[in-house]
């Protein structure tokens, strides 16, 4: 399943396999193909077209995260540099008190001085006298050379903080540039793949009526529902083709439904919302998000009428008061956990690769099997069923 599987290393092998091995659709064809053989055609060419999208969308997420984490390193750099400028001020400020107490001392003396002196004659009060004041002075010097160790301790740790989140920020900002060039890459990628099955297609719909005797205009209408019906799934899930017509023959028939070239799922979500009276928060979020029906994914969108998946959710709970980053993994991490076979209206659903960090969507459940998303490119915000797409892993509840 793809969730467990690096997306990444699952996407390349199929563009790979596609691109460097400069096949057409129809070279990639039996001699004699079959209807099947030819909707499996089209059915695998828009899954990895899909699969690429999805790959941008991952991408976004890890964006999404540079970005918030970009923030928190500029909050906190201003802050701590503020930390530094104060420290590095008084630091210098108590290094000339020290260094004017240093001079002081050295003009008075020192206190084995002042009672050496008894020995010369002098009056044994007078010295009393001389050495209670040297060291007052050596005290308070000893004071201000501790203030001054500690002063040097709170400079050291402001710098090595601000080093830290520079080092920090720079790390954010590559990971960004990386994020928008995977983005890039693979949106490039997909649309080279959707031009060559675009100058594929006539010929694959030709081949269609000719198998089937039916006319060009049925094929075509059959063929949009097949590639709707991928568009409405995730990578990996399998989509059966459409069973080939049957011959009249005076003998035996032949038989009108050959068998499937892939399982389909063994284990589907739940179908039943175990909580029938949400909170009104939770009914607040879901209309926000149901405000939103048909409007455009964009990468990093967070509204007002275009949205990434993580950002659609942001706003959604925004709307009913609870404040989430504009990250699918922080947006997890908010939540409580819950199970995926336990969730109830209301509750977040998360895709990812085996961890919190690498969770790549999210949508809010409906309850009944049903649930609202920003999708992918292409795609507008939809309710679906759950069990359209891959199942997802994770589940966090607010």
């Amino acid at each position: 399943m793809l969730s467990r599987v690096s997306l990444r290393a699952v996407l390349v092998a199929a563009v790979v396999s596609v691109i460097a091995g400069g096949l057409t659709m129809r070279s990639a064809m039996a001699d004699n193909p079959t209807a099947a053989d030819l909707q499996t055609q089209i059915i695998e060419q828009r899954q990895k077209i899909n699969a690429l999208y999805m790959q941008a969308s991952a991408a976004n997420e890890r964006v999404n995260g540079a970005n918030l984490a970009l923030e928190e390193a500029e909050a906190a750099l201003k802050k701590h540099q503020a930390v530094l400028k104060k420290a590095t001020q008084e630091y210098g400020d108590q290094s000339e008190v020290v260094a004017e107490m240093t001079v002081e001392q050295q003009l008075y003396g020192s206190t084995d001085q002042a009672k050496m002196s008894v020995l010369d004659g002098r009056d044994a009060s007078e010295v009393l006298e001389e050495v209670t004041g040297l060291q007052a002075i050596d005290e308070a010097l000893t004071a201000e050379l501790d203030r001054l160790d500690a002063g040097q301790t709170v400079l050291d740790s402001a710098s090595a903080s601000v080093e830290k989140l520079v080092t920090d920020r720079k790390k954010a900002v590559a990971d960004r540039k990386a994020g928008r060039a995977e983005i890039n890459t693979a949106i490039k990628q997909a649309e080279a793949l959707e031009a060559k099955m675009a100058a594929d297609r006539d010929g694959i719909i030709a081949e269609l009526a000719k198998v089937q005797n039916k006319s060009i205009a049925q094929v075509e209408r059959e063929v949009e529902q097949i590639e709707e019906q991928v568009d409405q799934s995730g990578p990996g899930v399998p989509v059966e083709p459409n069973p080939e017509p049957t011959t009249p023959k005076p003998t035996t028939p032949k038989p009108t439904t050959p068998a499937p070239t892939t399982p389909p799922p063994t284990t589907p979500p739940p179908t039943t919302d175990p909580d029938p009276k949400p909170s009104s928060k939770v009914e607040t979020a879901i209309a926000y998000a149901q405000a939103q029906l048909g409007e455009p994914y964009k990468w990093g969108g967070a509204g007002p009428s275009s949205w990434d998946c993580s950002g659609l959710v942001m706003k959604a709970y925004g709307a009913a008061g609870i404040s989430l980053s504009h990250y699918a993994p922080t947006q997890f991490k908010a939540g409580t956990k819950v199970s995926v076979s336990n969730i109830k209206r209301g509750d977040l659903l998360f895709w990812s690769n085996g961890s919190v960090a690498s969770i790549y969507h999210v949508a809010i459940y409906l309850g009944n099997g049903k649930m609202i998303h920003a999708p992918r490119t292409g795609r507008n915000v939809e309710i679906v069923s759950v069990s359209y797409w891959i199942k997802p892993d994770m589940a966090a509840r607010f």
